[in-house]
């Protein structure tokens, strides 16, 4: 029975567990899946048919519906070749079953983060040489903003991809690691290779998706946010006034992915130090142990028999600090369960409190408490309406040719909204309408209001023809 693609889509998401068994078989080894083989495929939707579909007609529904020949005639496949036996889905539909589960995406590397550098590094020189040239009437000039704006949003879809993907990973990874008892357990062959994938995520993965997005890099012009951020702030001293707001927003949405990765970051290098302490102490046991074997394996005489260590041997120097620890009993129950020496000296140890108490008062000092971070439910359902009555004020904010356009908003909203204070102009500048443009100056101006006092660059609003 054949269908056409759409029904065919909707019974392939319909039994998407099909697609995500088979994505899960791949990714064992790697997750960047150039082509699946067709007998896998026919195995695990056999599989599935039987077990999860009990009805006759359904099971033949589907079997048809989702079988390789109906997926290539709905041209939901990029190829089949019968004689290798493999076959590819089109990447965008791959694309989107992927993201319904991240745990399931593949996460960007050096190599993709350079490739989408040096897209951005070529049209910011190609901006940088045409300074002078800027124009709408300059057919190639328009076709280089296309371009730009295209390879912006691919560079934004990329990088919210390669987040989405670190999410997934550091929660399955951390799901492995947290479900296993350290105490009672030495690490299991899944828990090692967990360890071995977040050691490789976090060095091959988290660690250069942030240094593309660090904008204070010790190179500015190795960072993409900083080429981002200087076309932007050339094309605002143009008339492409919408291109010169895409970016900005494309640059403040990539911004505000350094937080996120950088939670991911803290989560797992938790459990690559965790790793290391474990290999630490496995190291230090095996070698102790290695080393009393071979002691009393060469006080062992020629019938094998009769040989210990003593006690005051100076293997065993290092754990004489437990010496003075008491066996505990019923017929001692007030008896210390550790025995001080008589002349034990108390000044060395008053001597290292007095020289760490510097330490401890710099600690305690409320200076280096760090923030919480935790927000308050209330307190982000307030700021949330407020934002929206700042919103429905703006609607009717007009202002023709204004050289300072921070100044009118005090001035409107100051009168308008209750609580005013001079924070709020930057939410009002977001609801802007989208007739008007923006203009930076380079004068700066100063405004005072309650106790508060704001300077800034002198921004000014045009209408736009």
């Amino acid at each position: 029975m054949k269908t056409n693609a759409q029904n065919t889509l909707a019974i392939l998401f319909q039994h998407i567990d099909i697609f995500f068994n088979i994505i899960d078989y791949y990714n064992s080894e790697s997750k960047n899946i150039s082509g699946f083989h067709i007998s896998v495929y026919e195995h695990v939707l056999q599989n599935y048919i039987q077990q999860r579909i009990s009805d006759t007609n359904d099971q033949k529904r589907i079997a048809s519906a989702l079988s390789l020949h109906n997926l290539n005639q709905c041209k939901l496949l990029a190829y089949i070749h019968d004689a290798k036996g493999i076959f590819r889905i089109q990447n965008d539909l791959l694309s989107v079953i992927k993201n319904i589960d991240s745990t399931r995406l593949r996460e960007l590397g050096q190599p993709d983060l350079d490739a989408i550098y040096a897209q951005i590094r070529t049209q910011y020189d190609y901006f940088t040489q045409q300074q002078e040239n800027y124009s709408h009437h300059n057919p190639g000039f328009m076709e280089h903003i296309d371009a730009l704006m295209d390879i912006l949003q691919d560079v934004f879809s990329k990088i919210e991809h390669n987040v989405r993907a670190l999410e997934g990973s550091a929660k399955r990874l951390s799901e492995i690691v947290d479900s296993h008892n350290f105490e009672k357990h030495t690490p299991t062959e899944q828990v090692e290779k967990a360890f071995e994938e977040i050691t490789r995520i976090y060095q091959r993965n988290i660690l250069p998706t942030l240094n593309f997005l660090n904008e204070k890099a010790m190179a500015k012009d190795s960072s993409a946010i900083y080429l981002i951020r200087k076309i932007r702030e050339k094309l605002n001293q143009t008339t492409f006034y919408e291109e010169a707001s895409t970016i900005s927003i494309i640059e403040i949405r990539l911004l505000s992915f350094i937080e996120v990765i950088s939670d991911i970051r803290r989560k797992l290098h938790r459990y690559i130090e965790m790793n290391q302490k474990q290999r630490a102490l496995y190291n230090a046991v095996e070698q102790h142990y290695n080393e009393l074997n071979s002691l009393v394996i060469n006080l062992l005489d020629s019938k094998l028999t009769g040989k210990t260590l003593s006690h005051q041997h100076e293997f065993f120097h290092p754990a004489k600090i437990f010496n003075q620890l008491t066996s505990w009993s019923r017929t001692n129950l007030t008896k210390p369960l550790i025995e001080l020496p008589n002349n034990f000296n108390t000044q060395e140890a008053y001597e290292y409190i007095r020289s760490k108490l510097d330490n401890v008062e710099a600690f305690n000092s409320k200076k280096h408490i760090p923030t919480n971070k935790v927000r308050d439910v209330k307190e982000h359902i307030l700021k949330r309406k407020r934002v929206e009555r700042i919103k429905r004020l703006m609607r009717s904010f007009h202002a023709v040719d204004c050289d300072d356009l921070y100044f009118e908003i005090h001035h409107y909203l100051s009168d308008k909204l209750e609580q005013y204070s001079l924070k709020d102009i930057y939410d009002a500048r977001a609801f802007l309408s989208e007739k008007y443009a923006v203009i930076t100056t380079l004068q700066r101006g100063t405004i005072t209001y309650n106790q508060q006092e704001l300077s800034y660059p002198i921004k000014k609003l045009v209408e736009k023809k």
